[in-house]
């Protein structure tokens, strides 16, 4: 499935989601006066039936970057068995992972029209 990515923006919003009113698809702008419609989860056919149901639509998706990756303990890992023993010891083995720190970020603006997200779909 095509996701949308920040290349299927025509321009990008400089408002603020979280500030935003919550609507049933998405946020009310108050600037623009117009609904922003969550696009995260929808692909490009969905957004493109969107966009002939609704006319030119603004959206948002969230970017999600994980910012310190989850990493197995090297000698915990070089010790495992798959039996849950060390194979010197035999002591149970635990795996140890460092915390995973997420920045959501969220992508707001003018989606491209359809005739342009078919070509760009194409490419890809």
């Amino acid at each position: 499935m095509n996701k949308l990515t920040e290349n299927h923006f025509s321009f990008k919003c400089p408002m603020n989601w979280d500030e935003m009113a919550p609507t049933d698809r998405g946020r009310f702008c108050d600037k623009c006066r117009k609904e922003v419609f969550d696009l995260t989860n929808c692909s490009i056919d969905e957004v493109i039936a969107l966009q002939k149901k609704h006319g030119p639509i603004c959206g948002s998706i969230r970017v999600a970057q994980v910012v310190a990756a989850a990493a197995i303990s090297l000698s915990a890992a070089a010790c495992h068995t798959g039996s849950g023993t060390a194979p010197i010891t035999g002591k149970p083995v635990r795996l140890v992972f460092r915390d995973q720190t997420i920045d959501r970020n969220t992508i707001d603006g003018v989606i491209l029209p359809p005739e342009q997200l078919e070509k760009m779909k194409r490419r890809e």
